[in-house]
């Protein structure tokens, strides 16, 4: 699905969700995953809130530790996400210089310096990037997509410590494809963890804090662990800090 169409696909999604779940009741295990997505999307604010927003504007700081706890690498993106026309930005500086990539219905930009880039490996990676932007900031209201394949694994603990709803996500049928789990609160619904298997390695990434100007509940402050075979962590590779910036309603 082209992400222009994310908002309208997820509200026809979502109406498909809470009319099952009036019909059929919460207690068929097949219905599971779409009801606790439901009641989730409803914690975070609910997708009639969600579709007055025009574009968002935010700071993401990254940054990187090795396994002996020492910094390794501090990186600043500026993002947009814009709807209608749909458009992802990041802006970012490094030692090569000053980024900016752009999406929108048409095609990836890239320029370095100002300088337009061509590599089509450079700009598959940059694609990736901008995609993930959006798919890691809007959630849960992304695991609406037709394309995630959703099975609900019931209460779990993380941590040995965490009380959590868990809820196992897939995108592709292939042997080594990423395969998601998303942990939300028992008594509030709420997106508390994600944690995802790729390349032979998994992270768990812990919500710490929600940012409170949108109504939504997104992301602010997140912890990413590296997990061993065991779920247990080996140490702390990443953290996030999100600082939204502007935000724009649809005039009515």
């Amino acid at each position: 699905m082209h992400p222009s169409h994310f908002k309208k696909t997820t509200q026809k999604v979502f109406s498909v969700f809470l009319m099952i779940s009036l019909l059929s009741g919460c207690n068929q295990p097949s219905l599971a995953p779409e009801i606790l997505l439901q009641k989730s999307i409803q914690a975070h604010g609910g997708m009639d809130l969600l579709n007055q927003i025009e574009s968002i504007q935010y700071n993401k700081s990254i940054k990187l530790y090795t396994a002996s706890g020492t910094l390794e690498r501090q990186l600043n993106q500026k993002i947009l996400h814009r709807w209608e026309p749909f458009l992802t930005s990041m802006e970012w500086t490094t030692t090569e210089g000053s980024f900016f990539a752009q999406k929108d219905s048409e095609k990836v930009r890239l320029t370095l310096n100002g300088e337009l880039q061509k590599d089509s490996l450079l700009l598959s990676e940059i694609n990736s990037n901008l995609d993930a932007a959006l798919y890691v900031f809007w959630q849960p209201f992304k695991l609406t997509e037709p394309a995630a394949k959703k099975t609900y694994l019931g209460p779990q603990k993380l941590l040995d410590s965490i009380e959590v709803l868990a809820l196992q996500v897939s995108y592709s049928d292939a042997p080594n494809a990423d395969l998601w789990h998303y942990y939300f609160t028992p008594e509030n619904y709420k997106l508390r963890a994600v944690q995802v298997d790729h390349n032979n390695r998994t992270s768990l990434i812990l919500n710490e804090l929600y940012e409170t100007q949108t109504g939504l509940f997104l992301n602010k402050t997140r912890m990413s662990y590296f997990l061993d075979s065991l779920g247990q962590i080996t140490y702390l590779r990443a953290a996030y800090e999100y600082e939204i910036t502007a935000l724009d309603f649809y005039k009515k």
